[in-house]
């Protein structure tokens, strides 16, 4: 089946309009992006289909994304959770995905798994009932999470498991990532390139942290260098489109983000930022017609109802730019 008749059978079935990209799925749950991307490369979410190396996720994985941020939203790190969704891996082995699994339950910000009438600390510890008690003495509802304990001893290691140095520069990246030093994961990941054969990912990874610390111009070149690498890697033209844009290089973003629609024609993120650039270029005909498109591929994005409302004014004038 070629790739155009599949995308058509996918919307006209299940749907890229039913699935929700990395950066959509963040704006529903309020989550930075990368930690989306962070759980989809720790498997904990899974990609219904992927397009050019974008990964499109489902109402399943919506579920388990909010059980993440819930967890999150606690107090929770990123390598938190990690941590703790590594034990839960442990007590329960032959379950593929504990975190879609009913028998895991949360409360009060902790993870317990139910066995029988009971409910126990992943570690198998029986969990009394008036621990499941809020502040109040009312008793909490249960839904998904993983316990905010710390300090799990590390799992035996062999020659088979010890990752490579590269790997672990990738792990400290990573960790530095999520304690907020982003300038020391950047020297990381700089590392990373100058040691070893450079990759399409660790020049985004790179980009992405440039990005957020406001180095916008070398974020470009970044993200140029891993578009360099692999012509296919439709995110990274999408977020090189609207560093461009921020940069008030509208024109070369829409080369960006129209070479993005190149290699994949129903990416709904990038409709919506062409549209924002060519009607900062003026062109408001073609900036209504990929908005249009993107209602149609997207319409329960969180930026649908800001486009809805701007196209209903089509006809006012100033016709102006959207901005999530």
């Amino acid at each position: 089946m070629s790739t155009s008749v599949s995308q058509a059978a996918d919307r006209e079935g299940s749907g890229v309009n039913r699935l929700y990209t990395p950066t959509m799925l963040a704006e529903l749950l309020e989550v930075p992006v990368q930690a989306i991307r962070r759980w989809h490369r720790q498997g904990y979410l899974q990609s219904r289909r992927d397009d050019g190396r974008l990964p499109y996720f489902d109402f399943t994985e919506i579920a388990v994304a909010r059980h993440l941020t819930t967890l999150l939203n606690s107090g929770c790190s990123l390598a938190m959770i990690d941590r703790k969704l590594t034990e839960l891996r442990r007590s329960m082995p032959l379950v593929e995905r504990p975190l879609c699994d009913s028998s895991v339950v949360i409360s009060g910000g902790q993870l317990f798994v139910r066995r029988g009438e009971d409910l126990t600390e992943p570690g198998g510890q029986l969990l009394i009932d008036f621990d499941l008690e809020d502040a109040t003495g009312e008793r909490s509802d249960a839904t998904l999470s993983v316990n905010s304990v710390i300090g799990y001893p590390p799992e035996p290691a062999d020659a088979q498991s010890i990752p490579s140095t590269l790997n672990q520069l990738q792990l400290e990246a990573l960790k530095l990532e999520d304690q907020g030093e982003l300038a020391r994961a950047s020297e990381v990941y700089r590392t990373i390139l100058m040691a070893s054969e450079p990759t399409a990912e660790i020049h985004f990874a790179l980009a992405d942290l440039l990005y957020r610390t406001g180095d916008l111009a070398a974020a470009r070149e970044r993200f140029y260098a891993a578009i360099e690498l692999d012509e296919e890697y439709v995110e990274a033209r999408a977020s090189l489109g609207c560093v461009l844009a921020e940069l008030g290089e509208f024109e070369l973003a829409v080369a960006a983000f129209q070479g993005a629609l190149a290699f994949h024609a129903d990416y709904a993120d990038v409709h919506y930022h062409l549209g924002n650039a060519l009607a900062r270029l003026g062109d408001l005909a073609e900036a209504e017609a990929h908005w249009q498109t993107f209602l149609e591929l997207a319409p329960e994005s969180p930026w649908a109802a800001l486009v809805r409302s701007q196209l209903s004014l089509r006809e006012a004038e100033p016709f102006s730019v959207l901005t999530p």
